[in-house]
């Protein structure tokens, strides 16, 4: 449920990221209605699943750009600890201005690429749900995500409803990272936005000391 206060804070977040977009290119996404519905509201579908409501979690939004769902859902779940990572300074600066201005106090950020943190003792099976928006196709976004979960916590991947090959492709990830696909949430946003999903992977094991592979490998050579 999301209080009065909030909503006020999720409006101001609005306004706050559509100053800093205008800094710098954080969205192609550039007036309120647009941010509102295709960031903001599409950053909060995640509430609806159970696993976010969990007492005492981490989360991590790897890839977090300028800051979505990583805000929105740490604006509405106050009390739960949230990193963002993300490889590009400028966008963490971005995103710390606006936690600065809101006044969010539950979001640190971590500047870094993922197959570097993934091996960091500090982060590695650290975090209970890893999240992940318009970041990399399934196949290389399970390898930067997979070494950051908790055995037994949850990846979730934002996506369109056009999956099929990508699940197909990710088949040999999904045994390699010990993810299993457990649930396809699909939702509907206003107007044209249309439907998307969100893919919610239980990791079932330790990842293999073999992954992430060197900075560059994921991208340039995935797992198929």
């Amino acid at each position: 449920m999301i209080t009065e206060e909030q909503q006020q804070r999720l409006q101001d977040l609005k306004k706050v990221f559509l100053e800093e977009n205008q800094k710098l290119n954080l969205s192609a996404l550039r007036d309120e209605d647009a941010i509102w519905i295709g960031n903001i509201s599409d950053s909060l579908v995640a509430l609806d699943l159970e696993i976010f409501h969990a007492p005492d979690i981490k989360i991590l939004d790897v890839g977090t750009g300028g800051g979505f769902p990583l805000l929105p859902l740490a604006i509405c779940l106050p009390d739960t600890q949230f990193v963002g990572l993300d490889s590009t300074k400028k966008k963490l600066d971005a995103v710390s201005r606006m936690t600065d201005a809101l006044g969010i106090e539950n979001v640190r950020m971590l500047a870094g690429r993922c197959e570097e943190k993934g091996r960091d003792q500090q982060h590695r099976n650290q975090y209970d749900i890893v999240t992940a928006r318009a970041v990399a196709p399934l196949n290389i976004l399970l390898e930067y995500a997979a070494p950051f979960v908790k055995p037994g916590g949850h990846f979730i991947a934002w996506k369109s409803m056009k999956v099929d090959t990508e699940l197909e492709e990710s088949l040999l990830a999904r045994a390699e990272l010990s993810c299993h696909l457990n649930q396809q949430y699909e939702y509907e946003l206003p107007g044209d936005w249309g439907k998307r999903q969100l893919l919610v992977f239980e990791k079932t094991s330790t990842t293999s000391g073999k992954y992430p592979r060197e900075i560059g490998i994921p991208k340039l050579h995935p797992l198929l």
